[in-house]
């Protein structure tokens, strides 16, 4: 009889074992959706942001052309920093990390079309801080090939942030010209 309460405590433990392992997995599983949903979301608004980036680019190019400012893209290539146009450079923008990139061009740069730019409207009449877009342009033929001056790659990157910390980015890169 005894043996038998000493065997019956064993499966009891065993079976409470079970129930907690899979009543911390269910935890883990299911706290790990909506960290997951808000994941997507930021990297959806951070597309948006690089979208609203290409519309604004798009518009300036027009009407830079438009008003007479620009013959072509010929000297508003972003060329500072050093080697952000030149695929064999260490600091070529596609080698580069969104964020790097934004540490690393200066605002007043020829090249930035926009940099840090807020574009979703709070009800005060301000822009939200939160979203923002970054817009340059690089020469493609840049670092081999034959420059084409009425060619130009227009790069706009979406930041998402969470006060200072920006916690999404996505990258769009259009070919703008005569042969695109």
């Amino acid at each position: 009889m005894r043996h038998e309460r000493g065997s019956t405590f064993i499966v009891v433990i065993l079976v409470s074992a079970f129930l907690l392992t899979v009543g911390v997995a269910l935890l883990t599983v299911t706290g790990a959706g909506p960290k997951a949903a808000g994941n997507i979301r930021n990297q959806n608004e951070a597309f948006s942001a690089a979208e609203a980036g290409f519309e604004a680019g798009r518009m300036a190019i027009e009407q830079n052309f438009l008003a007479g400012q620009w013959s072509s893209f010929s000297g508003v290539y972003l060329l500072d920093p050093s080697g952000i146009d030149y695929p064999l450079a260490s600091g070529y923008f596609r080698k580069l990390t969104d964020e790097e990139i934004l540490a690393a061009i200066n605002p007043a740069s020829n090249g930035v079309l926009f940099y840090d730019q807020a574009y979703v409207p709070t009800g005060e009449g301000q822009f939200d801080p939160r979203f923002t877009y970054t817009v340059f342009l690089i020469d493609p033929s840049a670092g081999g090939g034959i420059s084409n001056p009425s060619e130009a790659l227009m790069v706009c990157i979406g930041v998402v942030r969470s006060g200072t910390r920006i916690i999404a980015t996505s990258r769009l890169e259009i070919l703008f010209g005569a042969g695109a």
